[in-house]
């Protein structure tokens, strides 16, 4: 079972191929503090992945100046990462990454968050947003064919950050700097009396 919004990230520890080449392992407890935003793909080697993985990768930084770290992997092993690391981006590679890519061979993880398909042993598109408290904020699972958005998943941890610092609302198409909702029956009249017109 997927788990949802508003419950604690389910802990795990997981085998990951590091930015430096190096392999090693990543757990929970070492993103206390942080948001983390967690990216199940389903196969090294394939055709959509690498699209999404080199987005979430090259925007890194925007995710670290929103207070965020990202985690990205499949259940193929890290000498499968590391391959395909080592695979130009022009021939479907990922090339050097900054952002760890967790290897899930024990099925463990991608089990724990809901996404695995058991009988092809395989992980959906799966991402997860966890707060600094270790609490998930957002879940979304796609079928095989389709990538994310990273302008969508940055926006979201922008926006999930701005409401536990201040217990605004966010309303839909928020962006940084844009008018939030206060959330009581007479606040919420000033946001509206500005935006329903």
């Amino acid at each position: 079972m997927t788990p949802l919004p508003s419950m604690p990230a389910p802990d795990f520890t997981v085998d990951v191929l590091n930015p430096d080449y190096s392999f090693g392992s990543v757990s929970l407890k070492d993103y206390a503090g942080k948001y983390l935003v967690i990216l199940f793909y389903p196969a090294d080697f394939t055709f959509v992945c690498p699209s999404e993985i080199h987005k979430f990768n090259d925007n890194l930084e925007r995710f670290r100046a929103a207070g965020a770290e990202v985690l990205i992997g499949s259940t193929d092993g890290p000498f499968v990462h590391l391959a395909w690391t080592q695979t130009p981006r022009a021939e479907g590679g990922l090339g050097k990454m900054a952002v760890p890519l967790f290897a899930d061979r024990n099925l463990k993880f991608s089990r724990d968050y809901g996404v695995l398909i058991e009988d092809a042993g395989l992980s959906l598109r799966g991402m997860f947003i966890i707060s600094d408290k270790g609490i998930l904020r957002h879940v979304t699972v796609n079928d095989f064919q389709v990538g994310r958005n990273v302008e969508e998943a940055l926006r979201l941890v922008q926006g999930f950050k701005h409401a536990d610092e201040t217990g605004a609302g966010i309303p839909c198409d928020w962006t940084p700097g844009s008018d939030t909702i206060i959330q009581d029956p007479e606040g919420k009249k000033e946001f509206f009396l500005e935006h329903q017109k």
